[in-house]
């Protein structure tokens, strides 16, 4: 219900609502007594106090209402309509029914018995006693109170509430409307419906929200705020004034809240829709720069599809020869460029993208997707071009090795064959170098042949199944692969024939080398025979043996050392004699094994083979003969060793032999003349008897062994003078000199015979004494 409804009855001031409370806190409504209240009926006085009573019962929960019923210059005729509408029709809770005293005595008597039937609490007050029961600040002045209250302007703020509140709700009802459809999704699927969509929106900015003005109303409100404030009349203004502490000292009901409240609500649907307008326009202005990407990744994806189907057809030519791979190579890049050219309008358009992403786009996700689908293509594309390129780039190597490789087949096979006489070459040097030579040869072959098998394994891995297969094709190459198979095969048969017609010449500069290096070596050996082992044993065949111990040892120790110089020498010769032996055994190997498998060979094969053989039967017999030499020269260093062996023991045991026989013959001829000396032979004559028996048969073995090394070394100076002078028959002072020490051993050994002979005769008699000593005892 609205004051506007009953404002003739508000008017009237049949009754109101001042604001004032009882002692308790509840609200008083006044039934002044200068109203004719007996001109409303009971439904129109119903309609009053809940209009009145709904003022304030939507704020409190348990609202209760205090009356004050005046009826002064009223009868109880007049009035009484009022308490049965108060008991029968008031939805709310009476507190309590304060009734003035009429002025005549019968109304006063019947009050008394008119209000018995009535179940709210009530009592009758004079004016005296009223302000007992309610303060007097919260009486008005009409009840000798002092609460001001004006009614004309209290009717006219009701209206003015009434009004902003109505006008109120009429406006956020529309601001909601409004956002409701702001709220509606308008995500358009391409460019045009897109731009239609911001035109429409823009449209609803321009027709409907800058058309809803919510200032008058937030002036009203604010007019409302000041109205509570007390600004009015002087009596107002005086009220007011004790009432200071109050933000709104005449806000009675809270509805400075409710006003403070409504403007809010008013301003947040205001924001809210503004923002929201805001935010769908972005939202829309995304929409179309999502729908403007999409279309330029499309025609990207379009064209990438297009320049993958002109590539598509003419993938698998690799070209069958090096002129015709160089014109589609140059075709390729030609296209290649045009297609890379875009690449700028690619990385522009994810840049785009990019930006859109950074710059919070509510389609995140679906821009992506579209800068994956355009990346994928164009790499799948780049992959396209690249692949082919590498595939022409490698088919265009392949080709210009391979010619390469063929047009010098004819003089690799000259280069590799046998038809230059080696024989006649004896230089080490030149050997090596002509080796050299083919070993760079084959360096040479092998590094062209290897760069072909490259070349044709990676045109023929980049062309495998798997390599080349896309979402819109399934490249089929096998026509190119069998062509560079062909070539490779061609390749392949003259590059083995090479590889055996190399490895012949190789071996035959080997063999020729390893025959020129091996006659060096055994001619060094025989030179060194010659020059050094020869004349060291000739001139020490002209030495003879010496004439003493000193000489002896010391023609041994020349002797020890030149055995010491040869032993390399012998060992490089039996090296070499070792390796020729090998080297013949394999030969024979190789014959049986030829012969077993019966193997074909052409004229120019047996040639070789036969210059092979040959070689090592020179080896062969190069070998033995150093072998024959080596035999002979150590005969001699033997013969030499032994004789010098001889001849150092000849002169050691003639000077051993010697001074024992000077000790033993001083022993021998000083014994036997003094006392102490017969009594020692008595007491030792057996044992002395049985060492002087060892000691001659020693003398006997030791003069035997000289005399015997003695003949030995006479033998030898006899066949050395022979040798050296045949002719001449006299002796030579060396065999002189041995003939004369040898006699001098004789006689030595001769005259310690007689000593000898003496002193066994003398110790046997000493014997034969203790002998006779023993048996006259017994």
């Amino acid at each position: 219900m609205k004051a506007a409804e009953i404002k003739p009855y508000l008017e009237e001031k049949f009754v109101f609502l001042s604001g004032a409370i009882d002692k308790k806190g509840y609200l008083i409504i006044t039934f002044p007594c200068s109203a004719t209240i007996e001109k409303l009926s009971g439904e129109e006085l119903k309609k009053l106090l809940i209009y009145l009573a709904s003022i304030n019962s939507s704020s409190n929960g348990d609202p209760r209402f205090t009356f004050i019923v005046d009826m002064r210059q009223r009868t109880w005729e007049n009035c009484k309509h009022i308490f049965k509408v108060l008991q029968e029709q008031f939805p709310y809770k009476i507190e309590h029914v304060y009734i003035v005293k009429p002025d005549g005595f019968w109304d006063k008597h019947k009050i008394s018995l008119g209000m018995s039937k009535y179940t709210f609490e009530h009592s009758v007050q004079s004016l005296e006693s009223l302000t007992y029961a309610i303060d007097r600040n919260q009486l008005t002045p009409d009840l000798n109170g002092t609460f001001q209250y004006n009614h004309i302007r209290w009717l006219d703020f009701r209206l003015s509430l009434e009004s902003f509140v109505y006008n109120s709700k009429e406006t956020l009802h529309a601001y909601e409307l409004l956002y409701n459809e702001l709220q509606q999704a308008d995500v358009s699927n391409n460019v045009a419906r897109a731009q239609d969509a911001i035109e429409t929106h823009m449209t609803v900015f321009k027709d409907q929200l800058s058309r809803v003005n919510i200032e008058p109303l937030i002036n009203d409100g604010q007019h409302l705020l000041n109205m509570l404030k007390g600004t009015g009349s002087d009596s107002e203004n005086a009220m007011v004034k004790t009432l200071q502490q109050r933000t709104y000292p005449l806000d009675y009901f809270d509805e400075a809240r409710k006003i403070s409240l409504v403007m809010d609500n008013l301003r947040s649907a205001k924001e809210r829709c503004f923002q929201l307008w805001h935010q769908k326009k972005n939202r829309l202005e995304q929409n179309l720069q999502l729908r403007l990407f999409e279309q330029d990744c499309d025609r990207l994806c379009s064209w990438i599809a297009s320049s993958r189907a002109i590539l598509g057809p003419k993938y698998t030519d690799i070209g069958s020869s090096c002129s015709e791979a160089m014109q589609l190579l140059a075709e390729h890049e030609q296209f290649a460029k045009v297609c890379l050219n875009n690449e700028t309008v690619i990385r522009r358009t994810q840049n785009v993208g990019d930006r859109l992403i950074s710059s919070g786009h509510y389609a995140t996700g679906a821009i992506k997707s579209q800068m994956n689908r355009l990346n994928d293509e164009w790499e799948s594309l780049t992959r396209l071009l690249d692949n082919r390129t590498n595939i022409l780039t490698a088919s265009l190597q392949f080709h210009q090795k391979a010619d390469e490789y063929l047009v010098q087949v004819p003089t690799w096979k000259h280069l590799c064959s046998l038809t230059d006489d080696l024989t006649a070459i004896e230089s080490m040097e030149h050997l090596e170098r002509l080796l050299q030579q083919h070993f760079n040869l084959s360096e040479n072959i092998s590094r062209i042949y290897a760069q072909i098998c490259n070349d044709g394994k990676a045109i023929i891995d980049s062309v495998a199944p798997s390599q080349q297969t896309t979402n819109e094709y399934q490249f089929d190459f096998r026509a190119g692969a069998k062509h560079i198979l062909e070539i490779v095969q061609e390749i392949l048969v003259n590059h083995r024939y090479l590889d055996a017609k190399w490895n012949q010449r190789k071996a035959y500069l080997q063999q020729r080398l390893s025959f020129v290096a091996f006659a060096n070596d055994v001619q060094q050996i025989l030179d060194w025979i010659e020059k050094h082992g020869d004349a060291f044993l000739q001139k020490n065949l002209a030495v003879g043996i010496g004439k003493s111990l000193r000489q002896a040892k010391k023609l041994d120790k020349m002797h020890t050392d030149f055995e010491m110089a040869i032993k390399n020498t012998k060992t490089n010769a039996e090296n070499l004699i070792a390796a020729a032996d090998n080297m013949y055994n394999e030969q024979i190997q190789q014959q049986k094994l030829a012969q077993t498998n019966n193997t074909n060979q052409n004229a120019e094969e047996e040639n070789a083979d036969k210059q092979l053989n040959q070689g090592r039967a020179k080896i062969y017999q190069l070998a033995h003969d150093l072998e024959r030499r080596m035999r002979e020269f150590d005969e001699r260093v033997a013969r030499r060793r032994y004789i010098l062996d001889i001849n150092l023991n000849f002169h050691t045991h003639c000077e051993e032999y010697s001074d024992w026989l000077t000790q033993v013959e001083l022993v021998w001829s000083t014994t036997g003349g003094d006392d102490d000396d017969h009594v020692m032979i008595a007491a030792n004559c057996e044992e002395m008897l049985e060492a002087l028996i060892e000691q001659r048969e020693g003398a006997i073995e030791a003069c035997a062994t000289i005399e015997q090394e003695g003949q030995i070394l006479l033998d030898y100076l006899t066949e050395v003078q022979s040798k050296i002078t045949p002719n001449d028959t006299t002796p030579s002072p060396q065999y002189t000199n041995l003939l004369a020490l040898i006699e001098s051993i004789r006689k030595k050994t001769n005259d310690l015979e007689a000593i000898w002979e003496k002193r066994r005769l003398r110790v046997e008699l000493f014997v034969q004494i203790k002998h006779f000593e023993i048996y006259s005892r017994e």
